[in-house]
């Protein structure tokens, strides 16, 4: 929340008031929003107009479009201008209707445009609540004339006389409260004292106008004491301010997204160029490495060859004349013969013909579980189907996770 209220001085300029006090005077906005960001402009009374309206009993929604048809209504919103601000707040309902304290605000000349503002409302918003319903004030050499309903202004008059209180002043005044007696809208908001806000008014100027007054008169010594709650007014914050914020927003957003991409660009520039340099390390470091074991593998495969050249020759289970007396023994009684028996290294090779295909495939599946045979895995091409109808067939027989050079 705000603290700090810039309204219009009781001569000329303006008025940066923070509680009760002055802390900040100058001719221009400007002089006291300057760069803070804290500061809740209060708009002038001759800047808008006011009115209450009672509404039938109807959606909460439709609020605001009833409203805004009833300002334009009594000729307050242009139909072109798109940009008249039109605030609203409840101050009464029963079962007839809500009653509105009404604000409207043309869009405003660029002298009030501050968009580091705070906030904005009007002067008579940010003013403090008058404890008799209603009070007089001077904004700019000008008597203001505001009756409230608690701290909510439902009707703000700049009087037509001069600026100081005087019997004319006080005949206008009245006039306007007995207008406002035969509005509906206001009945039962009829302010029974006034706070005059004048402190350097002149006694005899202060008697005339006290005296043709119909109601009472008390004076207030601080014509700047603020509203406990000095904030802007959503509804009153200027298309061209809230056009500003929303494009400082917009940018920030880019400017925030450029510099999260920048940040990540770099991060991973600098990740991917770190990992490069640690596997090229770790390249380096297993190629050094296999330098110094290759003779060493080189060796071992050597020996390995070697040694399967060599296999046969002290393996008993890989002995040609073995392996063809246990191929002998697999076979059925008749109807198989063996024509050639080679060996190669490890691997084995066996044409036979059989009486028929069946015979055949029984031959391969009794290799394939024969004692003394386990290290091998038996395979056969589909047989030949000679003319006779016997069946020719290859049985060829390699060591089991047998390498490429086995």
């Amino acid at each position: 929340m705000a603290g700090v209220a810039a309204i219009p001085a009781s001569d000329r300029g303006w008025v940066g008031v923070s509680g009760d006090s002055e802390i900040a005077r100058g001719p221009d906005l400007h002089d006291i929003v300057g760069r803070r960001a804290d500061v809740v402009v209060g708009m002038p009374a001759s800047e808008v107009s006011t009115f209450a309206v009672a509404l039938p009993p109807t959606d909460q929604s439709l609020h605001a479009n009833m409203i805004f048809a009833q300002a334009e209504k009594r000729g307050l919103v242009s139909s072109a201008d798109g940009e008249t601000l039109v605030d609203y707040e409840l101050i009464g309902n029963d079962p007839e209707g809500d009653t509105f304290a009404v604000t409207v605000m043309p869009p405003p000349a660029s002298d009030f445009i501050e968009n580091g503002a705070a906030g904005y409302t009007t002067s008579a918003w940010l003013r403090s609540a008058p404890t008799g319903g209603c009070c007089l004030w001077k904004e700019s050499g000008r008597l203001v004339f505001g009756v409230y309903h608690g701290q909510i202004p439902i009707h703000v008059q700049v009087l037509s006389g001069g600026g100081q209180p005087d019997k004319a002043a006080a005949q206008e005044i009245s006039l306007t409260l007995l207008g406002l007696r035969g509005d509906p809208a206001l009945s039962g908001h009829q302010p029974k004292e006034m706070d005059f806000c004048l402190p350097d008014a002149p006694p005899e100027a202060v008697k005339e106008f006290s005296e043709a007054l119909d109601i009472p008169v008390t004076q207030r010594m601080n014509p700047n004491a603020l509203s406990q709650r000095v904030e802007g007014r959503s509804r009153l914050l200027p298309h061209a301010v809230s056009d500003s914020r929303r494009k400082r927003k917009s940018g920030r957003r880019v400017f925030v997204g450029l510099a999260a991409l920048l940040i990540a660009y770099v991060v991973a520039i600098s990740w991917l160029w770190i990992d490069a340099r640690n596997k090229s390390r770790k390249i380096e470091s297993i190629e050094r490495q296999l330098s110094i074991i290759e003779p060493d593998v080189e060796r071992i495969q050597m020996v390995e060859q070697r040694w399967k050249a060599l296999e046969p020759a002290f393996e008993k289970d890989l002995f040609p004349l073995v392996q063809l007396s246990r191929i002998t023994s697999a076979l059925p009684g008749s109807g198989v013969v063996i024509r050639e028996f080679k060996t190669s290294g490890r691997s084995s090779r066996i044409v036979g013909q059989a009486r028929d295909v069946q015979l055949a495939n029984q031959l391969l599946e009794d290799l394939q579980v024969m004692e003394g045979f386990e290290r091998y895995q038996w395979s056969m091409p589909n047989p030949k189907v000679e003319k006779n109808n016997t069946a020719t067939f290859v049985i060829s027989g390699e060591p089991k996770n047998a390498g490429p050079d086995s």
